[in-house]
């Protein structure tokens, strides 16, 4: 056992010995207590010097982000008030369809919006035309959808 696994076993015979006097247990209990506490620590430092490689979990998966979540923002902006949740929402909806579309035309507002690192509660109006923004961005073509695909002519015909 390494060092620090002996400080840390006579760390909790000394605290089973203090906890014994405090509580003014008999003999037996105490020397029971601070048993305990000598074989958790020697426990503690075998468990330790024992090298396991350990099992890693994956990363969840980055959940995608798309018409449908824009569709029930939309949904939950309808009420009257639309609250500082949706804001934050359209605010990262907004950043995640500029970063994948950068093609796309956006009006100054948009980018305005999109450049906030915390965006400031906004009106009911101002959110609308944000979402519709949003969905014409992520419901327009992209350039390599818009272009026709590349034909074969080159072959000479004998």
């Amino acid at each position: 056992m390494k060092r620090s696994a002996w400080a840390v076993t006579a760390v909790l015979v000394v605290l089973a010995g203090v906890s014994a006097w405090f509580f003014g247990l008999d003999p037996r209990h105490a020397v029971v207590l601070v048993g305990a506490a000598f074989a958790a620590g020697i426990a503690d430092g075998l468990l330790e010097a024992v090298d396991v490689p350990r099992a890693r979990l994956t990363p969840l998966p980055v959940p995608v982000r798309g018409l449908a979540e824009i569709q029930a923002l939309e949904f939950s902006l309808s009420s009257a008030d639309p609250g500082m949740r949706a804001v934050l929402e359209v605010h990262g909806l907004a950043a995640d369809a500029a970063r994948a579309r950068p093609d796309v035309p956006r009006s100054p507002s948009f980018d305005a919006f999109v450049a906030q690192s915390q965006p400031a509660p906004l009106d009911h109006r101002t959110l609308r035309s944000l979402a519709d923004e949003l969905e014409r961005i992520v419901l327009s073509p992209r350039a390599t959808d818009a272009a026709p695909p590349p034909s074969n002519n080159s072959q000479e015909t004998r």
